[in-house]
C-alpha cells in the first residue's frame, strides 16, 4: 500500500472514533439531563408510587422520542388526575411481573429506571460525601 492509502485509512479510523466518543458523549449529557429532572420530579411522589411514577416518566419519554413530537398532547394527559392513575397502576403491575412478555418501549423503559436507580445511589453517596 502507498502512503495516500494509508493516509485515507488512519484519516477515516480517527473520524470514527472521533464520532463515536461525540456520540457517546451526547447520549450521556441527554441521559444525565433526563435523570436530574427525573429526580427532582420524584422528590414531589409519595415513596410507595416513586418508582411507579419514574417508569411512567421514563415510558413517555421513550415514546415521545420514538415519535419525535413536541407536543403538548403529552403534558396534557399527565394532568388528567385519573388518567394518571390508572398509569400508575398499569407500571406497578409492569414492576411486578418483571420485563418478560413485555413489548421493546417498555424493556427500554425498564432498562432506563435500571440505569437511574444506579445513578440516583452513586448521586446521594456523592452527596453524602461532600457534606
Amino acid at each position: 500500500m502507498d502512503n495516500m492509502t494509508m493516509a485515507i485509512i488512519g484519516g477515516t479510523t480517527v473520524l470514527v472514533i472521533g464520532a463515536v466518543v461525540a456520540l457517546y458523549s451526547y447520549k450521556k449529557r441527554n441521559m444525565t439531563k433526563l435523570f436530574d429532572q427525573a429526580y427532582e420530579s420524584s422528590k414531589q411522589v409519595p415513596k410507595q408510587k416513586k418508582n411507579s411514577f419514574l417508569l411512567l416518566m421514563f415510558m413517555e419519554a421513550v415514546s415521545a422520542s420514538k415519535k419525535k413530537s413536541k407536543s403538548d398532547i403529552n403534558a396534557n394527559k399527565l394532568n388528567n388526575q385519573k388518567y394518571l392513575e390508572l398509569q400508575l397502576m398499569k407500571m406497578s403491575k409492569i414492576l411486578k411481573d418483571g420485563p418478560q412478555g413485555q413489548d421493546k418501549k417498555t424493556k427500554q423503559s425498564l432498562s432506563i429506571l435500571k440505569s437511574y436507580l444506579e445513578w440516583e445511589e452513586k448521586k446521594k453517596s456523592n452527596d453524602s460525601k461532600t457534606k
